[in-house]
């Protein structure tokens, strides 16, 4: 994430991450907004700013409206 806002120069504040599991704890810690899938674990719930859908119900799709990025 760090190499990607670099390259655009944008700021980690403004990154978006989303995870459905624990391997993707360390990412959503580093984001600006964690948004954890509706079929997460507990834990990454709690640690997410936000939960949206689960994946079968097409969260990422939903949370990017809510966000107005598309």
């Amino acid at each position: 994430m760090e190499r990607v806002c670099e390259y655009y120069g944008a700021d980690l504040e403004d990154t978006v991450a989303f995870g459905d599991s624990m391997n993707g704890q360390q990412m959503l810690e580093y984001a600006g907004t964690a948004v954890a899938m509706g079929n997460s674990c507990q834990e990454l719930k709690d640690l997410a700013d936000i939960v949206c859908e689960s994946v079968d119900e097409d969260g990422v799709y939903f949370e990017f409206k809510r966000m107005n990025l598309i």
